[in-house]
């Protein structure tokens, strides 16, 4: 990651889906990614002589991914493993029990290799952001609602990107098992980069979990329009229409940012 965050400097907080990354085929889901994570979860569980049904483990993957998506809308998450474990219950609620620590560590590098063979892809714009972003005397960090994908292998494929010594902190919900509009991801995430919510701007495109959830705890907020159309619990400071147009309004957020506290 980059080299370490100065104390009392203003920080940038970046959303990841649909703000720098979206799937390739432009849909919510990818649905080779679906295919892929049952395929090798499978084989895994066949190895260990505890084959499951393709189908009903396709479907528990789906319903896994739903799941997800209604905790995060409580500000809540599970670890890594245990939501693997969660969505094997699925398919039999004894199945994690009996693959035990180890193999059920196992089963999720299978899922996490789903993601490394079905990447999503930087929206247009975003590295460019993100590198002009590196330039500015701020803080820059990552808060991500994560789905059936470990930290560790994010953190592998933004190295293989090149992107991730643009960030001085990452923070992603199942690593913590808490989720955005939790304060409790975007506190403690600014705390380890020294910035308080006072100086802080976070850019996101869900007017719930980003948006209401940043300016809950005191942070100014930019909406990547165009992905949420419900009506706004709070409105943004800003509004982008993409990633491309961060540099902008982080110079004009940086001038209120020094008058303020000038």
């Amino acid at each position: 990651m980059a080299d370490s965050a100065q104390p009392g400097r203003p920080a940038i907080t970046l959303d990841l889906w649909l703000t720098l990354v979206a799937e390739l085929d432009g849909s919510q889901r990818s649905e080779k990614r679906y295919q892929t994570r049952t395929r090798l979860a499978a084989e895994v569980l066949e190895g260990f002589g505890m084959p499951v049904p393709h189908d009903e483990l396709l479907v528990a993957s789906r319903n896994t991914s739903e799941m997800i998506t209604s905790d995060h809308d409580l500000g809540v998450d599970l670890e890594f493993t245990d939501r693997v474990a969660q969505m094997l219950a699925l398919v039999d609620e004894e199945l994690p029990g009996r693959l035990g620590d180890g193999r059920l560590s196992a089963v999720g590098d299978a899922v996490d290799r789903a993601f490394v063979d079905n990447p999503p892809r930087f929206l247009p714009g975003a590295k460019e952001a993100l590198s002009q972003l590196s330039n500015l005397d701020i803080n820059v960090a990552l808060i991500s609602n994560t789905g059936l994908t470990s930290a560790s292998a994010y953190r592998k494929w933004f190295e293989a990107e090149g992107v991730l010594d643009q960030f001085h902190e990452l923070t992603f919900s199942n690593e913590i098992a808490c989720a955005k509009p939790n304060p409790n991801i975007f506190c403690p995430t600014l705390e380890k980069v020294g910035s308080s919510p006072g100086s802080a701007l976070h850019i996101g495109d869900n007017l719930l979990t980003d948006i209401s959830g940043a300016a809950g705890v005191g942070m100014k907020t930019g909406w990547i329009a165009g992905y949420d159309s419900r009506t706004p619990i709070v409105p943004p400071d800003y509004t982008l229409n993409s990633i491309s147009d961060l540099p902008e309004i982080v110079e004009d957020w940086l001038n209120t940012v020094e008058s303020s506290n000038g």
